[in-house]
């Protein structure tokens, strides 16, 4: 493929992109977003993450090693919730939420902050003194995963997907770094009931029957996720990518009723990135969609540092909409062949359900011991 140019990349500077669901004119971009101006190649975009860092004084680990930085991270992080777990599992901050009895898992906003600090865990290789008892509930039996999974309201297939993977992603981290048989089987039990569940006609799944594509990707991204990670084939990858790449809006993003919205964007290209090199379908529309993307999303980096979600309604960049950007400049770059962003350093290993760019492409088999070296996870401790 011959590379793209950042001369065919910029467009017109003027066009006021329109929705495709009414009609209406977008407010562009703010004046001065330009990508040109100030993101043009690895090094500025690096250079307006630190910026982010240091106007917030925090890190993000996980944007800080996409950009090459695990080592920065591992001797800078603070790691209180480690330190300080308590004994029913729960890492700092989440044994405030009151558990309502036993087999009672908590719901997707908890389960989401579990994720965030076991991704910490696995990103800075440290392993929690207590496992997470929790989860005993749902390890007990193989029909109780099921029933806590087709429990949910799968009416809202974007909400469900977040609580299916973290659930998954809990499970696994209790199996492979906690060392807990039953997480074993169980994940097991998780990857069987999707791919008999999953729609063969857009490759997602809409349990509820919905019929609602924009929420059933959404939502599906983060099962993929786990499928990724754990180099497990996708049943219809490419229904899934025909189906993403019809949700592209003229803007060159994925929300329906904003210039951007990072969840969605993020989603989009986590899905036709992954099925690009692991399946090689739809590698010709994949290219084409993502050039746009990548052109879009860069449009909404604020010069100070950062990025916003939805630009032209949020007022502050953060830190979830900034790994979202850099991940769809670094996926699509490398795609894409644009050689001042493709280069890198980039670091993409599959961490963490996020984190893939191959789709599980190269990956040992997930109950292989060569897995943890391959995805840089920690090992279970000796005992």
């Amino acid at each position: 493929m011959t590379a793209i140019t950042r001369r065919s990349l910029l467009g017109s500077a003027t066009a006021v992109p329109m929705l495709a669901s009414t009609g209406k004119a977008l407010t562009p971009p703010p004046a001065g977003w330009n990508w040109d101006r100030t993101i043009t190649d690895f090094a500025t975009l690096k250079a307006n993450v630190m910026k982010m860092i240091e106007r917030k004084k925090s890190l993000s680990i996980s944007t800080l090693t996409m950009l090459g930085d695990i080592e920065y991270c591992r001797a800078r992080a603070q790691t209180p919730f480690l330190d300080q777990q308590s004994p029913n599992g729960w890492l700092t901050g989440m044994d405030k939420f009151i558990l309502k009895g036993e087999g009672y898992l908590p719901q997707q906003e908890i389960l989401i902050r579990q994720r965030e600090r076991l991704s910490d865990c696995v990103h800075l290789k440290r392993i929690p003194k207590y496992r997470m008892k929790f989860l005993d509930a749902l390890l007990a039996t193989p029909q109780a995963l099921v029933t806590w999974i087709e429990t949910q309201n799968w009416s809202f297939p974007w909400g469900v997907g977040n609580i299916d993977m973290d659930t998954a992603y809990a499970i696994a981290f209790d199996w492979k770094v906690m060392g807990n048989p039953r997480a074993h089987e169980a994940l097991r039990t998780w990857f069987r009931w999707h791919d008999e569940k999953i729609d063969k006609r857009t490759g997602f799944w809409d349990i509820a029957n919905t019929g609602e594509l924009r929420n059933t990707m959404a939502g599906a991204m983060h099962q993929f996720g786990i499928y990724f990670l754990f180099n497990h084939e996708l049943p219809y990858p490419e229904k899934a990518a025909e189906a993403t790449i019809r949700l592209q809006e003229p803007t060159g993003l994925f929300a329906a009723d904003t210039f951007s919205n990072n969840c969605l964007d993020i989603d989009a290209v986590f899905v036709l990135t992954n099925i690009y090199h692991r399946y090689q379908a739809k590698q010709r529309e994949i290219r084409a969609c993502l050039e746009r993307a990548f052109e879009a999303s860069l449009k909404c980096f604020d010069p100070g540092g950062g990025a916003m979600n939805r630009v032209g309604l949020d007022k502050e960049p953060d830190w979830w909409s900034t790994w979202c950007r850099v991940a769809i400049t670094g996926w699509s770059a490398r795609i894409l062949g644009i050689k001042d962003f493709a280069a890198g350093p980039w670091e993409f290993r599959s961490r963490h359900p996020f984190q893939a760019e191959k789709g599980g492409l190269g990956l040992p088999h997930w109950e292989d011991d060569r897995w943890y070296d391959a995805v840089d996870w920690p090992r279970p401790a000796k005992t």
